[in-house]
């Protein structure tokens, strides 16, 4: 009995000094809770100054600074053509005596268009009417028309010929429709003057007179030239 008494006296005084120890002993103070070190990140930054570009390219730096100011775009316009014509030629000189002097006898000439088509494509006079006013004149009988052509490009032409006989009304007034099957190789040119000439005769056919040559002042065309814009 008195051992029994004895241990638990002993327990008792070892429970009460337990109680004074410091409470950092593992074994009778509250435990710590174990947190692995975490490691601290190293912020990292660009400089101010950079600008990332996803279009460059792997090219060196330029050696001059660029230009501050803002650039200007050129106004650079679409070239304009200018379609080229052909230019005519120069009417080389007519046979002397078509200028023979005389008598003024034609005091004035009309004629009813300045061009002359041929061909299906297009639409124009297909014929000229000529009105000339005539001072009367002795032995005066006959105005004849003579016509040619003349290439606007080349000196090609045609030889004077027709000499056609013009109608009169007794009144000094001679009249004549030239028509484009008269005008003898019109179709071998595509673009020409209707050259012409009035020349006044007696029955004989005997010159008394003649008009001034017409040059340039009758075209005769064909359809697809005139249809080009």
């Amino acid at each position: 009995m008195k051992r029994r008494l004895t241990a638990i006296l002993i327990m008792l005084s070892l429970l009460a000094g337990c109680t004074g120890l410091p409470a950092s002993i593992p074994f009778f103070g509250t435990p710590t809770p174990y947190h692995s070190p975490v490691p601290t990140a190293t912020s990292f930054s660009l400089p101010p100054t950079f600008t990332p570009d996803f279009f460059a390219i792997n090219t060196p730096e330029p050696t001059t600074t660029p230009p501050t100011a803002t650039p200007q775009v050129a106004n650079t316009r679409r070239p304009t053509f200018t379609p080229t014509h052909l230019s005519t030629i120069t009417l080389e000189p007519l046979d002397i005596t078509l200028f023979t002097p005389s008598v003024q006898l034609f005091a004035s000439i009309q004629r009813s268009t300045d061009q002359l088509v041929w061909g299906t494509s297009c639409d124009g006079a297909r014929s000229i009417k000529f009105i000339t006013q005539v001072i009367k004149k002795r032995g005066l009988r006959y105005v004849l028309l003579f016509i040619r052509l003349q290439d606007k490009y080349s000196a090609r032409a045609t030889n004077w010929g027709a000499g056609a006989i013009m109608n009169d009304n007794d009144r000094g007034t001679y009249f004549y429709t030239l028509h484009l099957d008269q005008i003898l190789e019109h179709e071998t040119f595509e673009d020409a003057w209707l050259q012409f000439q009035f020349v006044a005769s007696t029955v004989g056919l005997t010159v008394l007179g003649r008009s001034v040559v017409s040059r340039n002042e009758v075209s005769i065309t064909h359809c697809k030239k005139v249809n080009v814009p």
